[in-house]
């Protein structure tokens, strides 16, 4: 994404992020910020946001099987709807299936509607089993409690991942804080 970046009505340059999504742009104007505060140059801070290949688990991805298949890290609301726009940004024209991955009991049961809402920007949910914490295995909340905020999600596992064979030419979207990468690779096998 290629961005101007102005303070106090003064052009700072124009910027590059090998990224997509509002938030990397804020991110990056992050980085130029700490960078005017600290008195470095900013078109070498430039030219190192252009290269910045990002980190793991943030919006990785890779063809698999005719389709973009993306891992994300997102686990929260606010992250999930984050995701999904930096993937309608890089591909408007593709369908979009999230398999998503609740971490904790107490996380989903606080924020239910809100999942629910944030993968609402699918057009199609997988939904995995909740993955627990070391302090935290079960609670009164179930996958289906999620399942029933999303009618038209499905339910996923090992046993089941063959679901995902249908889609061509689609982004298949991982998300989740657990063991998400394990779904990723069954997929691959299947």
């Amino acid at each position: 994404m290629t961005f101007d970046a102005l303070l106090n009505d003064n052009r700072l340059g124009t910027f590059t992020v090998a990224a997509y999504g509002k938030h990397s742009v804020l991110n990056a104007l992050a980085v130029i910020g700490v960078a005017l505060l600290e008195d470095l140059n900013v078109d070498k801070v430039g030219r190192l946001l252009s290269t910045f290949g990002g980190v793991k688990r943030r919006f990785s991805e890779r063809k698999v099987r005719g389709n973009i298949m993306i891992d994300d890290y997102a686990h929260h609301p606010t992250e999930i709807r984050a995701t999904l726009e930096a993937v309608r940004s890089k591909y408007p024209d593709k369908k979009v299936v999230s398999v998503f991955q609740p971490h904790t009991y107490s996380r989903l049961e606080t924020f239910i509607d809100e999942f629910a809402d944030s993968l609402s920007g699918s057009d199609e949910v997988y939904l995995c089993n909740i993955f627990g914490s070391a302090r935290e295995q079960s609670g009164s909340v179930s996958i289906q409690s999620l399942m029933d905020k999303i009618p038209s999600s499905r339910f996923i596992s090992e046993h089941n991942i063959s679901q995902l064979d249908r889609y061509k030419d689609c982004v298949l979207l991982f998300m989740g804080a657990g063991d998400i990468q394990k779904y990723q690779a069954w997929y691959e096998r299947a």
